[in-house]
């Protein structure tokens, strides 16, 4: 699995300063599946979510969201409120 920065944040583990959008880790060491969850989840030092777990396809990394649409659908207009009108 691979993985990338999500915010800029310094490991405290190594020192290195990972920028977002960096590959976790920057050298390509193994990383103990505690230390990976504790990254994803924000159970960190910092409280933050610092990296996400990409996949890699046709040579590009892309993130690992919930499937959408790739064309947004028709929406029609129904109704519009109108401002009540002042008594005269």
């Amino acid at each position: 699995m691979l993985y990338i920065s999500t915010a800029k944040w310094r490991d405290l583990t190594d020192g290195h300063l990972y920028h977002e959008g960096d590959s976790y880790p920057h050298d390509g060491r193994k990383i103990p599946a505690e230390r990976i969850n504790a990254l994803i989840s924000g159970q960190n030092r910092a409280g933050l979510r610092l990296i996400t777990a990409i996949e890699a396809q046709d040579d590009k990394p892309q993130a690992q969201t919930p499937e959408a649409p790739e064309t947004a659908k028709k929406t029609r207009k129904t109704a519009t409120a109108r401002k009540p009108r002042k008594a005269e």
